[in-house]
């Protein structure tokens, strides 16, 4: 697993950042958390600020509020990682290098939060929204 650290960003609260440089296409850990039943768990997340939820396949999904750290990879419309779902585990890898210090995002591409929410990504070709 690559180091990584939380500290504050500057998309969103708090973000994931890397402590060594990161090759391309690089699995960086695993997203922890308490599997679920994505039905509950949406109704009870809904009514969250902030949602820790990764859905998975039929009907499960990965609750991550009490998660490690990687419960805090941000939204970035070109995002600098990517997840893989892989037998109800939720993997993380780097899409390309990523220099020391660098946030980990992920494109989240739908939100749970009830009337979508505004991108802060700041990226040149950023959406808008989610």
């Amino acid at each position: 697993m690559i180091p990584v650290a939380v500290r504050r960003s500057r998309i969103h609260g708090q973000g994931v950042f890397t402590m060594h440089p990161v090759p391309g296409r690089c699995k960086l850990g695993e997203v922890s958390g308490v599997l679920v039943r994505t039905r509950s768990a949406l109704r009870e997340q809904r009514q969250r600020a902030l949602i820790f939820l990764v859905e998975l396949d039929d009907g499960w999904a990965l609750d991550c509020t009490n998660g490690n750290a990687f419960r805090h990879l941000n939204h970035a419309c070109a995002a600098t990682c990517y997840l893989r779902v892989f037998r109800q585990r939720v993997e993380v890898y780097s899409r390309g290098a990523i220099a020391v210090g660098n946030e980990l995002t992920v494109d989240y591409r739908i939100t749970q939060h009830p009337g979508g929410m505004l991108c802060a990504c700041g990226q040149a070709r950023c959406r808008g929204r989610l």
